[in-house]
């Protein structure tokens, strides 16, 4: 049976479609779908790429001078202690980071790494110790990219214990003050360059072609 596209008989009369609105609704849709999934990829990635803006701290600066949450920490691990716990001791289950103590100015701090770079780190813990005993520094380089956080949860409690352990005692543990924890972030903050922009251009590419219809609209009406 052959279609017709001149419009359909109702009990009402001849239904007769508006073109003119179709195509505008289509347009419309168009540009909703190019800003949604650019706020989309914005909102996905804007934490780690406000983070990648900011000015980068070598992790051996921040060990000798004061930290401030927030800062955006990239380089070379110079050195280590000990992996003193993991994210099964604070939630269960499958683990997923391990928390490192390393020695800095002010105390001690924590860092945060995901558990691919656990090979890395434990060449590094004992090249750290190598260096305790024969004064050649350590040469294994790990490179990171994150920021840095307040110590929450269980951690300083399990970071005291552990300093305990390694001699300190409570006084000078108390004297530290709550520890701050560098958070290794590498693959977001990779991930964040690319979506932020890529969320950016859809936005960017919404308003346009919105205002484009716009104008040429008026001009078919």
């Amino acid at each position: 049976m052959r279609k017709s596209n001149k419009g359909a008989n109702t009990m009402f009369g001849t239904y007769q479609p508006d073109v003119a609105q179709v195509r505008r609704n289509r347009q419309i849709i168009a540009v909703m779908v190019l800003c949604i999934a650019g706020l989309f990829f914005l909102l996905l990635s804007m934490q780690f790429f406000w983070i990648s803006l900011k000015p980068g701290y070598d992790v051996e600066y921040l060990l000798e001078n004061d930290v401030q949450e927030g800062m955006h920490v990239k380089g070379q691990v110079p050195y280590t202690y000990d992996c003193f716990a993991d994210m099964s001791d604070l939630e269960g289950g499958k683990v997923s980071y391990y928390y490192y103590a390393l020695p800095a100015a002010e105390g001690m701090m924590i860092l945060k790494v995901p558990v691919s770079r656990q090979r890395e780190m434990e060449t590094l813990l004992e090249e750290t110790l190598d260096y305790l005993d024969t004064g050649i520094w350590p040469t294994s380089v790990v490179e990171l990219e994150g920021y840095v956080t307040k110590a929450q949860g269980r951690l300083p409690y399990l970071l005291s214990e552990y300093m305990a352990e390694i001699g300190y005692t409570q006084e000078e543990i108390k004297a530290m003050g709550e520890p701050m924890m560098i958070e290794d972030a590498s693959g977001r903050i990779e991930k964040a360059r690319i979506n932020a922009p890529v969320g950016i251009i859809l936005m960017a590419a919404g308003v346009l072609l919105g205002v484009f219809f716009c104008f040429w609209n008026k001009r078919k009406s």
